[in-house]
Formats: structure tokens, sequence, C-alpha cells
């Protein structure tokens, strides 16, 4: 330890570290380093959101990992103490809502995966941060928030650990079926955040399933108004990556949902964004239309790619209604796609005999059958929409958004309601 200048005591460094200085008083706000916020942890000294900001600018990402992995370390020694851990909790989440880094929220699990102590840290983690009320002001939601997104890369990361290494995780199903039950409790909540978190955790750990029982549950609750909230910011400029990066890894859940409700929810988005967006729209569907087709099995379409089929038939009808032939032959472009799978020729055969839709339409399906599908022309064949027009060529472009970076744009948005 030595003098600075006017004789100020300063902290001493060994090997390139910081020593602690046991005459110098400890503070979030002042000469913060990494080695003095270790030292606060162990005191029980809580991070405050009004200087989580500050601490995070102080320390940087690689600061903030090495913190927020000690935390991890401490929570090992302290689950037991409910107390101490409220305490833990709250500075761990003002940091990671201060940060706002992907990378430090994930150097937190790895600390929390590698403890000998994770499955009663984890399940105290969870009761404490999702026992309670969600509350109105802006702090209390982004604590949730953050609560919500970090508890759901827990319960996606046990999922992941256990289809690579079955077995390596003791009690993991318990461990889902416990995350899963505090998730749903905080379900009833209009932050649109945790809605976009409680989304994306259901439509992957429920995906493939026979029985949705938790997804259906959210849809239930909240399915048409996050939908409407993500299908609106795939139509805006500066969200459109991210919803078009959402809805490709999400949407297949709702599409092989078996559930009504569900499927009536997505019918309903696909069929008012086609005729607000058309051009958009089927910039869209054809993205969608060619990872279904991608994550189906060779040979065979997945059911979220049959039941796709099954909307876009829909779709068609509904353009027949209202006299859209542009946008009709637009979406039978796409049916076509599902044509050589399964039970989609007859779906399609089936537009040139019903009675329901006018013979102008009938004839439409006729016709694009006899002239592009049958003389081979179907790859060749180009979406009016995504030619170049006018000089400029549309298109939705693909992103690759890490989770928090997709909850942060996403949940912001406010949905517009228009007059029907």
């Amino acid at each position: 330890m030595s003098s600075g200048k006017n004789g100020k005591k300063v902290n001493a460094k060994i090997g390139g570290k910081a020593i602690i200085n046991p005459g110098a008083k400890l503070a979030w706000t002042k000469n913060l380093t990494v080695e003095s916020a270790k030292k606060m942890i162990d005191l029980g000294q809580i991070l405050s959101w009004d200087n989580g900001r500050n601490a995070a600018k102080v320390l940087g990402v690689s600061g903030c990992e090495e913190v927020v992995r000690y935390v991890a370390n401490r929570l090992g020694d302290r689950y037991a103490d409910r107390l101490a851990s409220e305490i833990l909790l709250e500075t761990l989440y003002a940091i990671l809502k201060s940060v706002e880094s992907e990378s430090v929220m994930i150097s937190f699990l790895e600390g929390l995966f590698d403890s000998e102590e994770f499955e009663n840290i984890t399940k105290q983690l969870v009761d404490i941060s999702l026992g309670g009320e969600v509350g109105e002001s802006p702090i209390e939601k982004a604590v949730i928030t953050v609560a919500v997104s970090l508890i759901c890369e827990i319960g996606l990361n046990i999922y992941k650990i256990e289809d690579e290494h079955p077995g390596q995780i003791a009690r993991s199903k318990a461990l889902t079926e416990h995350i899963a039950t505090y998730l749903l409790s905080v379900s009833n909540t209009n932050v649109q955040t945790v809605r976009i978190c409680l989304l994306r955790y259901f439509s992957q750990t429920e995906y493939g399933k026979t029985v949705k029982v938790n997804y259906s549950r959210i849809m239930n609750r909240f399915g048409h108004t996050i939908y409407e909230a993500l299908f609106q910011q795939l139509f805006v400029k500066k969200s459109e990556k991210i919803a078009s990066q959402f809805l490709l890894e999400n949407l297949p859940c709702g599409l092989e949902d078996s559930h009504r409700d569900t499927q009536f929810i997505v019918h309903e988005m696909l069929k008012q964004h086609m005729f607000k967006e058309s051009e958009r729209f089927c910039l869209f569907i054809h993205q969608l239309g060619a990872h279904l087709i991608a994550i189906s099995q060779e040979g065979s379409l997945c059911l979220a790619a049959e039941n796709f089929s099954r909307h876009l038939v829909s779709l068609y009808v509904v353009t027949a209604e209202l006299g859209h032939r542009e946008l009709a032959k637009e979406v039978l472009q796409e049916l076509h796609r599902f044509g050589p799978y399964g039970e989609c020729k007859n779906w399609i055969r089936s537009l040139e005999t019903d009675p329901s839709i006018s013979r102008l339409f009938r004839e439409i399906v006729t016709e694009y059958r006899k002239k592009v599908v049958e003389r081979g022309k179907l790859d060749a064949s180009t979406s009016q929409f995504r030619k170049s027009t006018r000089g400029r060529k549309p298109s939705i472009t693909k992103g690759d958004f890490g989770f928090l970076e997709q909850v942060r744009v996403l949940g912001e948005y406010e949905v517009r309601h228009t007059a029907a």
C-alpha cells in the first residue's frame, strides 16, 4: 500500500490485480473494480438499480462477466439463506439489466451449471424471482423481464443438455416442471417483454409434443395480442429482421398445435396481414415455407408444414371471396411448393372443383397447374412481389440476433390498434 497525491491512500497492485485497501471505504460508485465488487458481494452490499448503470460502465462487459460468475458461486454457498440469496439476486439483476449483454448472462449461466449446488440454486432463484406479484412500476417491470429471461434460459439449457447428454443433470424433469409452473404463474402479466420470453420458451420446449399443455395456456391468455404485435413488427423496417427471425424460430410450434383456438389465431393473423401488407406478406410466407420444408424430414412434411399448407388453401379461398387475383396467384404459387408431399396435391386439386369458389378463381388454379406445374416450370416461376420493381427489389432481410436483443426490441413495441 502506498500514498498518492495529497497523502490519500490508494490500492496497491500485486501481479496486476488490485488489493483492497482495508482503510478505503467500499462503494459501488467510487473506485470500483472487479475485486472490490466481489468484496461488496461477500459483505452483502446490494448494488442498487440507480448504481447499476455506473457499475456496468466502469467494470465493462468482461468485468461484469467475472462478477456475475462470482455471484453464481456465492449463491451456491448461500442458497439455504433466503435473505442472502435475495441480496445476491438483486445485485445480479441490476448488473444484467444495466449491461444488457448476452455474454454476461451466459457467464452467469456457466457458473450456475458448473455449481455442485445447481438444483438447489435454481429452485431458490426461481422461487425468489417469480414468487411474488408483478408490479406496474418501470423498475418492477424491468426486474421481472430480466428474471423471466434468465429463468427461461436456464430451462432451455437444461433441455439442451439432457437432449445431448441424458442423465447428466439430476432431477432435470422435476426442475423443468418447477420452472414451467412458475413461468405460467406470471403469464397473466401485460408486460410485453415477459410475454415474448414465455412465447419463446414454450414454443421451443413443447415443439414436437403431441399435447402442448403450457403452450396452449399462454395462447389462450395472450396469444392473439402477442402475435398481432409480432406480425406488425414484421412490416416495420426497424424491427423486420428480428421479427422475421423470431417468427421463423417459434411460429412452427403454433402451426403444429392441434388446439383449435391456436389455429384460429394463426389464420386470423395471416389473413389480416395478407391484405394489409400484401407485398411483404408474400415475401414472408415464402421464407416461412422454405423454413418449414427445411425442418421436415426428406420426402414428407412435418406437422407444422402440413398445417401451414392447409392455411394456404384457406387463404386462397379468402382471396377468391374478395376477388384479389394477384394475391391469389401468389398464395397458389407458395401452395404448390408443398404439392409433392402428402395430401397437398389433392387439396390443391380440390380448389379447381370447389363450388364455393367463383369460376374465375377455379380457372386460375387449373391454368396454373397446366401451364406451370405440369410443364415443370414451378422452380423457374418467380413471385411478382420478389421481382425488381421500379429499380427496387423488395425483400425481408434475415437476421441472427441473440435472445436478449429479441426480447428488448420486440417487447418495446406498442401494438397499433386500427379500426376494422
